[in-house]
């Protein structure tokens, strides 16, 4: 995995700024201040070489081009303006048609679709929507999410029809992060207040049970979020122990990086968690309101983000999600947002040619 290039871009990437660390008419959040959008936003700053940009924002039916703004007609005549906005998203999966599934606290699952133009209302349980869906995953044919306050995990079709559950009679506990790797048919829950990590088929079988409360190798405090490193395992946001570990797709600890701290590289709140496709880590911090890039050997490469409301800024990051073209979606809670960036892998350059010779 190509690291050394992109750790030499910490030192630059140190001077950008660290930051302490049922649907109907709603009333629209006040917006943030306006930006110049045609202006590139990137990381690290030049002259080094960019290796994340910043691609968009999600909010609402506007971002997504679902609907037009009311023309001055319909403001005249008084029209009313129904549009879907996020209120307190918690959670957030993508999958390879480029659909956007957030969780939201109030708002239940809403699906995005930017590719299409399009935005709707995704589940509802018993006829009410889904509260807190503190995690989502996604897969071709499936979708899976937890509820941390009915300690339940739903897997539903991609229409929202829900298929089947496992509810706290069958040991769920807070569940928060959710990952699943389809190929292996396996299911990785973070069961938060077992402090344990549960591994299931996709029918919802369960497989084994990965740790125990404590601070050593393979044990957990309040774990949050998980994440499928293909070809490795599975890596999972160790909260209360303020560290990441990584485990093969056994359960088997191979593993963990991070400490406690108000530096680079240290944790505060780790939480959404990532890969990218050249094994890179990413992590989002709810205090430091940020996201930091690691190697799988636990080495800070880029850091990205502060405290605010304009572009790149986050209050109160929470879940994250990658997809294979390097697309990285973050949870900006405070925000009401989900936020995309765009990693850009480094340039390969062709070995010279040899001359022919005469």
């Amino acid at each position: 995995m190509p690291t050394c290039s992109f750790r030499l871009l910490l030192a630059a990437a140190l001077f950008a700024g660290w930051g302490g660390g049922s649907l109907g008419a709603q009333t629209a959040p006040p917006p943030p201040p306006a930006e110049d959008t045609a202006e590139v936003l990137a990381w690290p700053s030049p002259p080094a070489a960019p290796r994340i940009k910043w691609v968009a924002e999600y909010r609402n039916a506007f971002d997504v081009g679902a609907k037009k703004k009311r023309t001055f007609l319909d403001r005249l005549a008084g029209k009313a303006e129904e549009v879907i906005w996020l209120e307190r998203p918690l959670s957030v999966a993508v999958d390879e048609q480029g659909l956007i599934f957030v969780g939201d606290f109030t708002r239940g699952i809403i699906v995005m679709d930017p590719v299409n133009k399009a935005i709707r209302a995704f589940s509802a349980v018993n006829g009410a929507v889904l509260p807190t869906p503190t995690g989502l995953a996604v897969d071709s044919k499936l979708v899976f999410a937890t509820s941390s306050n009915l300690n339940q995990v739903l897997v539903f079709d991609k229409k929202g029809r829900q298929l089947s559950a496992l509810s706290k009679a069958d040991g769920i506990n807070r569940p928060v992060g959710i990952a699943v790797d389809e190929a292996r048919d396996l299911v990785v829950l973070v069961n938060s207040q077992e402090h344990a990590v549960r591994l299931y088929t996709r029918t919802l079988q369960l497989i084994k049970v990965v740790g125990e409360r404590g601070s050593e190798d393979g044990q957990f405090n309040m774990p949050s979020y998980a994440c499928i490193i293909p070809g490795v395992g599975f890596a999972v946001a160790d909260t209360g122990n303020f560290r990441i570990q990584i485990f093969d797709f056994e359960g088997k600890f191979i593993r963990a990086f991070g400490k406690v701290g108000n530096m680079p590289g240290d944790f505060a709140r780790p939480k959404g968690i990532g890969v990218d496709p050249d094994g890179h880590l990413y992590v989002a911090d709810g205090i430091f309101n940020n996201f930091q890039i690691f190697d799988q050997e636990g080495h800070l490469l880029l850091f990205v983000g502060q405290v605010g409301v304009r572009r790149g800024q986050f209050q109160v990051p929470t879940g994250l999600a990658t997809d294979t073209k390097g697309g990285v979606f973050v949870v900006d809670q405070i925000n009401a947002r989900i936020q995309k960036f765009q990693y850009l892998p480094e340039e390969k350059t062709a070995p010279p040619v040899p001359a022919k010779q005469p």
